[in-house]
Order: structure tokens, then C-alpha cells, then sequence
């Protein structure tokens, strides 16, 4: 909530930098069901920040993974949502993460510190990748923990976390393509 407040109050759920303003652009192409458009016939006329004309087409520079969840969240009318839905669900993946590692008490400090952080704030009330791409990451380190090391009162199928460790690093390689490298290694 807390997120979202920021979305609002302080951003006012508009696009404020360049990035913003491209992810919002592909995101609503995507939202149409393409990835790209028709140049028009004048390119410099109409120009859209880190948005590139080639050949005839017109396309977004970033890769489509954060533009398709916010083109899904322009769908049904929660673009606005999403950033701090997976804010909420990272503070709690933070938590179970660190309570795993260590122990309850130091994973809620993390969940403290997480959400009394002027950086995780900001960018959890943005337009841009970085909560995505965290929420990614984490899913993707707890299924590789589970994989790895699998917990004796586990009642998920043994099958299931390579599964969903694959598609979040997949997704995060299709969001932040040298993130997902960094954390695969």
C-alpha cells in the first residue's frame, strides 16, 4: 500500500523519465497485440523517447518482458497496480528468503529495511523493470533452493520448482537479459 501510495501521490501514475515514457509505449503496442508499428511517414515528427524507427518499423529499444506484464496490466485497467503488487510479494519473498537462510528474526529487519527504503520505494511506485525483475530473482533463488536443497516437510511436487526456476530466470532474461546472467551464475 505503501507502494502504491507513492505511485499516486508522488508520481501520480504518469511516466516521468524516458524509460517510463518507452515501457508505457511498447507496453501499450503489446496491449494491442503487436510488438511493433508502421513508421510514420514522417519519423522525426513524431518521436518517442529510446523508441526506434527502422525500416519502416517502429519499435521499443527494451526487451519485451516488463512491457508485456505492464501491457497486461493496460488490459485490465491496472497498469498503475502492478509495480506494487510485486513490491508486496517481493517484501514477503524477502522474508521467507532470509528466515530460510538464517533465521525469523533477521528476516523481518530485512522486511523493515526493504520497506523503509527510499530506493526500494521509488522505484516500487515507477513505471520501470526493477521490482519485476526482483520479484524474478527471487522467485528464481527460492525454487533453485528448493531444487538444490529440498526442504523435509516440503508438499510441493518434486517436479514443480525446476519448472518455475526456469521460466523466472527465462522471464528475467527476456525483462534484463544481463541481470539474468549475472544471477544464473
Amino acid at each position: 500500500l505503501i507502494c502504491a501510495w507513492v505511485a499516486t501521490s508522488i508520481f501520480e501514475n504518469i511516466p516521468h523519465i524516458e524509460d517510463e515514457i518507452a515501457y508505457v509505449w511498447q507496453a501499450k503496442i503489446i496491449a494491442e497485440g503487436d510488438l511493433y508499428l508502421s513508421s510514420p511517414t514522417c519519423p522525426k515528427c513524431f518521436l518517442v523517447p529510446f523508441v526506434v524507427d527502422f525500416n519502416g518499423i517502429r519499435f521499443g529499444k527494451y526487451p519485451p518482458g516488463w512491457p508485456a506484464i505492464l501491457g497486461l496490466g493496460i488490459k485490465l485497467g491496472i497498469r498503475n497496480w502492478i509495480n506494487p503488487f510485486f513490491a508486496g510479494f517481493s517484501i514477503w519473498l524477502i522474508y521467507l528468503l532470509v528466515k530460510r537462510l538464517l533465521n525469523e528474526k533477521t528476516g523481518l529487519i530485512a522486511i523493515f529495511l526493504t520497506i523503509t527504503s527510499p530506493f526500494f520505494l521509488m522505484n516500487a511506485g515507477s513505471l520501470l523493470s526493477h521490482i519485476w525483475s526482483l520479484w524474478l530473482t527471487l522467485v528464481f533463488i527460492h525454487t533453485w533452493l528448493d531444487v538444490v536443497h529440498p526442504r523435509d516437510c516440503q508438499t510441493i511436487p518434486l517436479w514443480l520448482p525446476p519448472i518455475l526456476s526456469g521460466l523466472s530466470l527465462g522471464l528475467l532474461a527476456l525483462t534484463r537479459p544481463l541481470t539474468a546472467i549475472g544471477i544464473s551464475i
